[in-house]
């Protein structure tokens, strides 16, 4: 395929102010980079193309696509200079790999000891075949090269890479104006497949190169560029940048960058695609960033107008305390697990509500209905945190007796457990056609926290957090782990891994990424500050500080296995504060019994659960009086 594109002149006044020196290998890499990030932003006019020369005023980069035979100039200028010649053959000694190869060995040998003064002989340079060229149906001309060690070595490293060590002459490699190469494959009898050949190829890269140094394939024309580089890296932090503040929407739910192509200073922008990938995983130790991840997904979905519910341990539940304004009705799953369990079933309803809504329109999914019945049903985001501490199975220790307390109360804990699981996997199997996206995270996406492959498998976007993961962590997130890259070491040792991780969006190809963060230390703003005072720019909170909350009557309406718990002095509270029941309901009255209890007195097990051994036998003494009477 003949390339088509032209050559095209970048002005270097603004990259270099003080002129370029086309001699300095750190002047030709920034310049490498400067062509890169604008073949990133514009590929159909850039991409592909390298360096040719810097005008002779120094105030252009003349550059080229690699297609281009821009090879051929060198050549012709190396044929003048008397470095490159042709010798004429029959052509049937040039027909087929094993007598090209002894054509080739024969002329080599010849020139090496040939004493003709038209042959030029330099020290550390030989003579080399580098091409077969027919010219008419009896004749051939095979091209020749005077090359340096180093050429022969990259060349012959090169040929090993692509699977022709043993006939190099069909790739032809010529030095790039970057301080690269040019490789060009004899299509006749080598074809360039990216999926064989690129990983050894990188290896073949680095080596003749130095770790950063990096290629580009084109395999239509049979030609592969290798350019100088640095290895990517991150910015100790990343602000999180403009769009995310101004232009997030449902199909860009900004959260990070991601780690720079090589050749290149600055990464993609990552953003979950809401509609396309309604399920997001969440997983990474505690203290490595995930709240971090999750922060940024949550503010890009508010401010792309969803709303929100959100379930988490109690303990940790300060954490969306920043966007609880935002919360929907019966949305704040927070205060205990009886809560989550109630507000799960809350979206389960919501979901079943959107269901006939789709039915009663005849569509298909939640996006197909009229744009008014969307605006009254927006998108929702259900978030679930620390789902190992509120979802996963519990196992009763065997041996404790039916009325035993710590039976009574394990085998409660267990259920409600297992009502929450059953409601998460229900809700991710179900919600994505009624326009109810989730974000699950946990420490470990395991079936023991909760996550069992059931519930994972309709999670499509998968972002693992923290630098650092064992490779039990990424098979049970990654949907193909083995070929996923990890954070590399050099990143770890030069301090910029903080917010690192390696992610899955939707389905795409993984890769290493760095979450946005921000704050403020000089005015006392953390993170979440910052993004709720954005989020109150571009959305304006309905509810307050106590959004979305649960009484209890409302748990035991929605969930009524809830009216079984034990009564512990830990009961919910009707308040957001970690206060007793006790505290709440006047403390203890002059019996010594909860006033609670004498208002609504517990029967069987949960009132042996509650009571000390001295009340029972109060209680079973004054029992037996009043029989008696």
């Amino acid at each position: 395929m003949a390339e088509t594109r032209p050559l095209r002149r970048i002005k270097l006044t603004r990259l270099f102010p003080e002129g370029i020196n086309p001699d300095n290998p750190d002047d030709m890499m920034r310049l490498t980079r400067a062509i890169q990030e604008k073949a990133a932003k514009d590929p159909d006019k850039y991409g592909g193309y390298l360096i040719d020369s810097i005008s002779d005023d120094g105030q252009y980069a003349i550059i080229a696509p690699m297609a281009m035979p821009t090879d051929d100039k060198t050549l012709q200028k190396l044929v003048t200079q008397g470095e490159a010649r042709a010798e004429e053959i029959d052509v049937a000694d040039s027909i087929g790999e094993a007598r090209q190869k002894q054509t080739v060995d024969r002329i080599e040998l010849n020139y090496a000891s040939s004493t003709d003064p038209t042959i030029i002989h330099e020290p550390g340079k030989t003579w080399k075949v580098i091409d077969f060229i027919p010219r008419t149906s009896v004749k051939c001309a095979v091209m020749l090269q005077l090359m340096d060690e180093r050429t022969i070595s990259v060349r012959q490293q090169f040929a090993d890479a692509l699977g022709v060590a043993r006939y190099p002459w069909q790739i032809r490699i010529t030095p790039t104006a970057e301080g690269g190469w040019k490789i060009r494959i004899r299509s006749t009898t080598l074809t360039y497949r990216p999926s064989t050949h690129d990983r050894k190829l990188q290896e073949t890269v680095e080596s003749v190169g130095a770790p950063g140094w990096f290629f580009k394939g084109d395999a239509d024309n049979g030609v592969i560029t290798v350019y100088p580089g640095m290895l990517p890296t991150f910015p100790k932090v990343i602000n999180p940048p403009q769009q995310m503040w101004d232009s997030a929407d449902l199909h860009h739910g900004y959260f990070a960058m991601r780690l720079p192509d090589r050749g290149r200073e600055t990464g993609d922008l990552l953003a979950n695609n809401w509609q396309d990938a309604p399920g997001v995983l969440v997983a990474g130790a505690s203290n490595g960033g995930k709240s971090v991840v999750i922060n940024n997904l949550v503010y890009s979905a508010l401010s792309a107008g969803c709303d929100i519910a959100v379930c988490d341990d109690a303990d940790k539940s300060a954490d969306f305390i920043w966007c609880r304004d935002w919360v929907i009705d019966h949305g704040w799953g927070c205060d205990s697990k009886e809560s989550i369990a109630a507000t799960l079933q809350h979206v389960l309803d919501i979901c079943a509500h959107r269901a006939n809504l789709i039915k009663q329109y005849g569509k298909m999914n939640y996006y197909g209905l009229p744009e008014d019945v969307r605006r009254e049903n927006p998108v929702l985001l259900l978030v679930c945190d620390e789902i190992a501490q509120w979802a996963s199975p519990l196992t009763v220790p065997p041996g404790l007796s039916k009325d035993n307390p710590t039976r009574i109360k394990m085998e409660y804990e267990k259920g409600i457990n297992a009502t929450n699981y059953m409601l998460l996997r229900l809700i991710s199997q179900k919600a994505r056609f009624a326009g109810i996206c989730v974000l699950y995270a946990s420490q470990s996406a395991t079936a023991p926290n909760g996550l069992d492959p059931s519930v994972r498998t309709n999670l499509s976007s998968r972002i693992i957090v923290g630098a650092k993961v064992a490779d039990s962590v990424r098979d049970n997130v990654l949907n193909d782990a083995k070929s996923a890259p990890k954070v590399g070491e050099y990143l770890i040792s030069s301090g910029v891994s903080v917010g690192t991780g390696v992610c899955e969006l939707g389905g795409k190809e993984a890769c290493v990424y760095k979450s946005f963060y921000v704050d403020d230390k000089a005015h006392g703003l953390e993170f979440s500050d910052i993004l709720r005072q954005h989020l109150m720019q571009r959305r304006p909170p309905q509810g307050n500080g106590q959004a979305g909350h649960w009484d209890w009557e409302s748990i035991v309406r929605t969930v009524p296995a809830a009216a079984e718990k034990p009564d512990d002095d830990s009961m919910y509270a009707d308040d957001d504060e970690p206060t007793s029941r006790l505290e709440q309901e006047g403390g203890f009255g002059e019996d010594g019994r909860d006033v609670a209890e004498r208002d609504a007195p517990l029967r069987g097990a949960a009132r042996a659960a509650h009571m000390s051994a001295i009340e029972q036998a109060k209680l079973t003494a004054q029992l037996s009086a009043e029989k008696g009477m």
